[in-house]
């Protein structure tokens, strides 16, 4: 009696009723850049993307082109080109490496306005824990088993999963496109309900044989508190327990929104099988 007792206020207390609501909303103006990079400790052409805020929901993003970009460390400069073939997608000169515990500091010029921001490249990890997956009896798909533990006060990461069967007997004669998938996850410094108590997400299944690779990039506090923020307005909207909105915050000088990063990566590759 008494555990039914429970179950009933527990019901009652997670109970609720919708009503729709009419909010006449003030179309701010969209004077803001959003930047959108990282800089690795990998040896490649390292990109920043320039952007306009959205104004509605799964809007796409408007470009920001013919742009300056400027990214220096110990006195040694490297310059971005808009890439010809996305407009808004700033490619670096040259190859180069970010090196660990250095600062880069960023600097956009925009028509006659400039933006700057800094960031201290992160350690990559030595080693992580390979994303654990299973098969699934029913249609012979591994599906993934768990994420990593998504608390992790000291090491905060992003986790990025890319998943290619396209080599795959059955698939080869298929869009290559369709036969890839990418997922990410994360562990911040911070506990959420909104993140315990989540929406489900679409299960992402793939066949024997798939490459899988995980990346992790190594995060800072402040780079972690972004994402954080980004998560609680999209990915862990519409649970049980939500926020209330609010700007999310940035480490790009006033007038500009996104984030700045450098990130120490770590890679892992198998097949599964």
């Amino acid at each position: 009696m008494r555990k039914l007792i429970a179950y009933l206020f527990l019901i009652l207390l997670l109970a609720s009723c919708e009503e729709q609501s009419d909010w006449d909303l003030q179309k701010a103006t969209n004077d803001f850049i959003v930047v959108d990079g990282i800089i690795t400790n990998e040896f490649k052409t390292q990109t920043i993307t320039l952007s306009r805020p959205v104004a509605q929901l799964n809007e796409d993003a408007e470009p920001v082109s013919g742009a300056t970009i400027l990214v220096s460390s110990n006195q040694v400069s490297y310059t971005f080109h808009e890439d010809p073939l996305q407009a808004g997608r700033y490619l670096s000169d040259k190859a180069f490496i970010g090196i660990r515990n250095r600062t880069y500091s960023l600097l956009v010029t925009s028509g006659n306005r400039v933006f700057s921001s800094k960031a201290i490249l992160e350690p990559p990890a030595v080693t992580f824990a390979f994303i654990a997956y299973q098969k699934k009896p029913a249609d012979n798909k591994f599906y993934f088993k768990r994420l990593q533990v998504s608390y992790n006060p000291g090491n905060p990461a992003i986790y990025e999963i890319l998943l290619d069967w396209s080599a795959v007997p059955g698939y080869t004669n298929q869009n290559p496109d369709s036969c890839r998938a990418k997922v990410y996850y994360y562990t911040l410094p911070t506990i959420d309900v909104s993140e315990v108590l989540a929406p489900a997400m679409e299960e992402v299944t793939f066949p024997s044989g798939t490459i899988v690779t995980e990346r992790r990039y190594s995060l800072s506090r402040e780079h972690a508190a972004f994402i954080r923020a980004i998560l609680l307005e999209t990915t862990w909207l519409g649970g049980y327990f939500n926020t209330a909105s609010a700007n999310v915050p940035t480490n790009m000088s006033t007038g500009a929104l996104g984030f700045f990063g450098a990130c120490g990566v770590t890679e892992k590759v198998e097949v599964a099988k």
